[in-house]
């Protein structure tokens, strides 16, 4: 087990609190490797959640865990957030007065007054003993959690895990040759940690999406030691769908091949004699 790898183990091991975070607009190998491994550290026992920028796909659906990605990493800090530009705000003011913390959000000289659907609540100042950043290669990728929660994201607390060169993390576990899923399944087996059916066809389902169906040069005997790894825990493989059958109304009329003589059926036939 090299430096990294045993790095990881130590600090996911004394960890109580796990944050798995991934980019906006992931691909489907980025979202069934990371969910994957939220469910592999539920399982071993720890408080684990799992966010991202951007808001799950119908594409994704059929993976185990999809619900579980939110967009706010949590905390005891309320967010107010005032969904307009900002150049329509004049000036924020706060009073106590009626025994109430009141804010006063006056609008720039020829807005319209705000509404109650232009506030938005949120928490921030999350903690973590440990963040696990899956799939990308800068934490820029991450976008807007990561520039909200720069304590929660400091570099110390950060193991990035990705198929991606990068090294904005304390601990950095990357292959591009791999796929995201192809790493996650030999960090399980590395690690120890729980591999149940559910996890599994998460990680095939990567796989599969991250080479085409099985079908891409970039294969290596990696991959096919994952997906023995993965079949052994139960995976199996989306049987593709069929081909669909349209049906075709053809009319109660001869039939005549487009490369053959064409003949004129509602006229008369003339013969002619060369004699």
């Amino acid at each position: 087990m090299n430096d990294q790898l045993q790095e990881l183990k130590t600090k996911l091991g004394t960890a109580q609190t796990v944050l798995l975070s991934i980019p906006t607009n992931p691909s489907q190998d980025v979202v069934a490797s990371a969910l994957a491994l939220y469910l592999s550290i539920k399982q071993s026992g720890k408080t684990v959640s799992i966010v991202a920028s951007s808001s799950p796909v119908v594409r994704d659906s059929h993976l185990v865990g999809l619900d579980k990605i939110s967009e706010d990493v949590g905390g005891s800090n309320l967010v107010i957030t005032l969904d307009v530009p900002e150049n329509i705000i004049d000036k924020v003011t706060s009073n106590t007065e009626g025994g109430h913390l009141n804010l006063i959000i006056a609008p720039a000289k020829g807005a319209a007054p705000l509404t109650a659907a232009n506030v938005k609540f949120g928490y921030s100042g999350a903690a973590a003993d440990l963040v696990m950043v899956i799939g990308a290669a800068d934490l820029k990728d991450i976008g807007s959690l990561a520039e909200k929660e720069l304590e929660l994201f400091k570099t110390e607390r950060i193991a990035n895990i990705s198929n991606q060169v990068g090294s904005f993390g304390a601990i950095n576990i990357t292959d591009p040759s791999s796929s995201n899923s192809e790493l996650v399944t030999a960090l399980l087996k590395e690690l120890s940690l729980p591999l149940d059916v559910d996890i599994a066809n998460n990680l095939m389902q990567g796989i599969e999406s991250a080479t085409s169906g099985l079908s891409s040069p970039s294969m290596t005997a990696d991959t096919f030691e994952a997906l023995a790894i993965l079949y052994r825990a139960g995976a199996r493989r989306t049987a593709p769908s069929a081909p669909t059958q349209t049906a075709r109304i053809v009319a109660d009329m001869p039939i005549i091949d487009s490369e053959s003589p064409k003949e004129d059926w509602t006229k008369p036939k003339i013969y002619s004699s060369n004699g």
